[in-house]
């Protein structure tokens, strides 16, 4: 079966997907670790050293935007993207502050994992005492380790705002967005929708952004119809 390529965000990895891989139909998933990278342009190179072109990209929050800033410098090596919980904007002057305020804190004292209150702000109100899911975003946290969240809020920050290189390409593009994300907004992803002639958007209902852990089943449905 041809494979699809799957891409984590922020402190995830493969256990992100793990609800969705089995519910995968007609394609076999394989997930691209992206968390050794220090800039944009390293996780450019590790992407493109793992797909097989022309190739079918996935990705989550920081991955949604690295596909899409793959797609945007490499469109003849992608088939088709299907972008969760992003959108292509940079990051504002007041993320960027709070970065700097987080990394010098990181760097300053001892990390004790994440907290559940942070926790709290990735999830819908209904899975806020979902054991479950907030076990599998703290085994995420503790096995990646704050050497890794240092490394990739320093090389995730010079983020820049892709939405014209994207209005260059012809690639289809499918975004999956939730009403009730506190991170990405989803009318931030109807507006990109609206601006690529050549994508599509589904809003989901009771999830925040952890859609993959949140809604797997809907989510791996929703996949596997557009493909």
């Amino acid at each position: 079966m041809q494979k699809i390529y799957f891409l984590s965000g922020t402190m995830c990895n493969q256990d992100l997907w793990q609800f969705v891989f089995p519910e995968i139909e007609k394609y076999t998933p394989k997930y691209i670790d992206i968390t050794s990278a220090s800039s944009f342009e390293e996780i450019n190179a590790i992407i493109n050293s793992k797909i097989t072109p022309p190739a079918i990209l996935i990705g989550f929050s920081l991955g949604g935007f690295s596909a899409l800033n793959f797609a945007s410098q490499y469109p003849e090596k992608i088939k088709k993207l299907i972008i969760i919980a992003a959108n292509a904007k940079g990051l504002s002057e007041e993320e960027l502050r709070l970065r700097r305020s987080t990394i010098q804190f990181l760097e300053t004292h001892t990390y004790k994992g994440i907290s559940n209150t942070r926790i709290k702000q990735f999830l819908h109100p209904n899975n806020h005492q979902n054991k479950e899911v907030i076990n599998i975003i703290k085994k995420m946290d503790a096995d990646l380790g704050i050497e890794t969240l240092i490394k990739q809020l320093k090389a995730t920050s010079k983020r820049v705002d892709i939405t014209a290189q994207l209005k260059t390409i012809d690639t289809p593009i499918l975004f999956i967005g939730s009403k009730e994300d506190a991170l990405v907004s989803h009318q931030d992803v109807l507006d990109l929708k609206t601006a690529l002639k050549t994508s599509i958007a589904v809003i989901l209902k009771n999830c925040g952004h952890m859609i993959p852990l949140e809604k797997p089943k809907e989510l791996a449905e929703i996949i596997n119809n557009y493909l």
